[in-house]
This record gives C-alpha cells, sequence and structure tokens, in this order.
C-alpha cells in the first residue's frame, strides 16, 4: 500500500483506479452476468468487493497533490459504481475549500447518453449522476458493462471551459462527438454521395488568416464514404447473429445454474442416505 506522504509521489497529479470488480458487464463471460434476478446476485461477495473497491478509491484520493482521479469497473452492479462513489464522497475529510473533490463530466465523452442512476442505494442527485458513464452490453451498448467516475478537486474543475479548449485545439485525434451515433442510424440518402468528414476546426487551430493549423499529412480532409460502411442489410444480419450468440451464452449460464443446483441438492442428500 503506497504511502500518501512518501516524496517518491510528490509528483503524481493523477491516478486511474481500476479495481478489481465482479466483472458482471463482461457479457461473454456469461458466469458473471447471468442472474435470476436480485437473488441470483452473490451478495456477500459483491459487498466484500465494495467495500475493497471504497477504500482504494478513498486511498487514491488521499494523495495531497493528486488532483484528479479516475475510477472505473467493468460492473453493472450499483453497489460496485454509484454506492461506492457516494460512500468516497461522503466519508471524505471535506474542508469546504478548493481542494476539495467533486465529480465533473468527461469532456471526451459527452456525447455519450447512457449515464449514471440517480437515488438507489447510492443515493446521488440527479446532476452527480449526469457525470457518471455507463455502459450496458445487455442493453443496445455496443460495448461490455463499464462504468467511469471523474474525481476532480474543486480548484480545477473551476477551470473546466479551459481544459475543453485544450482538448478541442489538440492536433491529435479529434475527441468523439457523436459521429458512429450518427452513422449508425442510417439518414436514407444516397450512399454514394454521403460522406462522414472529420471537422478541421476540432483538429487544430486557426492561423491568423483563418484556416487551421495543419501539418502536411493532415492537410487532406478524411472522408468515409458510405459506401464502405455496412449496408443496412448487413447491420441486421450482424445484430441478428449477435442475438443469436447471447441467447446461447444466456442457455449455457441456465444450463450451468441448473446444474450446480441440482450437486448441492445431492450434496446435502449424501449424508442422510449413508445413515
Amino acid at each position: 500500500k503506497a504511502d500518501p506522504s512518501d516524496p517518491t509521489f510528490a509528483n503524481v497529479r493523477a491516478i486511474m483506479l481500476d479495481p478489481s470488480c465482479s466483472g458482471s458487464g463482461i457479457v461473454n463471460s456469461p458466469d458473471r452476468w447471468m442472474e435470476d434476478g436480485e437473488n441470483g446476485k452473490d451478495k456477500k461477495r459483491i459487498l466484500s468487493l465494495s467495500n475493497f473497491q471504497l477504500v482504494a478509491l478513498k486511498h487514491a484520493m488521499s494523495f495531497p497533490n493528486v488532483d484528479r482521479v479516475v475510477y472505473s469497473t467493468c460492473s453493472v452492479h450499483a453497489e460496485e459504481n454509484e454506492a461506492v462513489v457516494s460512500k468516497a464522497l461522503s466519508e471524505l475529510d471535506q474542508s469546504g475549500d478548493e481542494n476539495d473533490w467533486e465529480l465533473i463530466s468527461p469532456v471526451c465523452l459527452e456525447h455519450w447518453p447512457r449515464r449514471g442512476k440517480e437515488g438507489g442505494i447510492g443515493g446521488l442527485t440527479k446532476s452527480q449522476a449526469d457525470c457518471l458513464v455507463r455502459c450496458d452490453g445487455l442493453d443496445g451498448d455496443e460495448t461490455n458493462g463499464f462504468f467511469v467516475a471523474f474525481f476532480v478537486r474543486k480548484k480545477l474543475s473551476s477551470n473546466a471551459e479551459h481544459s475543453r479548449k485544450a482538448i478541442d485545439n489538440s492536433t491529435g485525434i479529434p475527441i468523439y462527438s457523436g459521429e458512429f451515433a450518427t452513422t449508425a442510424s442510417g439518414s436514407g440518402k444516397d450512399s454514394s454521395e454521403s460522406t462522414l468528414a472529420i471537422d478541421r476546426e476540432k483538429v487544430a487551430p486557426e492561423d491568423s488568416s483563418g484556416q487551421p493549423q495543419l501539418s502536411k499529412s493532415k492537410t487532406q480532409q478524411i472522408d468515409v464514404k458510405k459506401k464502405d460502411l455496412p449496408s443496412n442489410k448487413t447491420s441486421n444480419k450482424v445484430a441478428k447473429k449477435r442475438e443469436k450468440k447471447l441467447a446461447w451464452k444466456r442457455k449455457q449460464a441456465l444450463q450451468k445454474c441448473q446444474r450446480l443446483k441440482k450437486k448441492e441438492e445431492t450434496t446435502k442428500e449424501a449424508p442422510n442416505d449413508s445413515k
């Protein structure tokens, strides 16, 4: 366990915390996410993980020079997500000054629609829950289940607009602005005429003449012809294949649960038979 007062960590300004979790969001591992309602959860294990996650998060936030902490899990359980976030904020020794911690919404994920859960066991307000990012592979998201919370000290969150400009003016990869969601929904236009272009104004700042300062390798506009994108027919085929695969995994997980239950019943009956 790292000591926050150790001079070795004096220059550490940010911590990415991805602690052990139940892995309930991993859709290609049915043993992890297969549940039979609330009673299907291994509540004791989840509670143990939640307690560990809270200790780890509070420890990360105790480093005096750290001003950014990202907390993430691949779990879909509120006990490991919103509840941990809420308890960390309530149990920290907040002094009411600029060094206090608060949640902010990650700028690079501002277009992601699925957000945290307000109220419930976490007891978060709507504004707090809206700062959290959730992914659910079993509810339409093209990814595994995931959760992200971004904590920032108040002295930095007041400069959030400055951080946004720094990202927008980056000469690297432009931030996601919902392009994939737009492409996936389809516009109904002729595929030979439609293109998806990256806004060059978000790739680099403009010079005095109003032109983006692009290097030679970035002077060409990046176009993706819709004819190169999956057709609706292909998308439907992929969706059906994915649903079929998930149905098979659910069936496999259910059969495993039944086998384990039968084995447990057999084990309980064995002592009586020996008598």
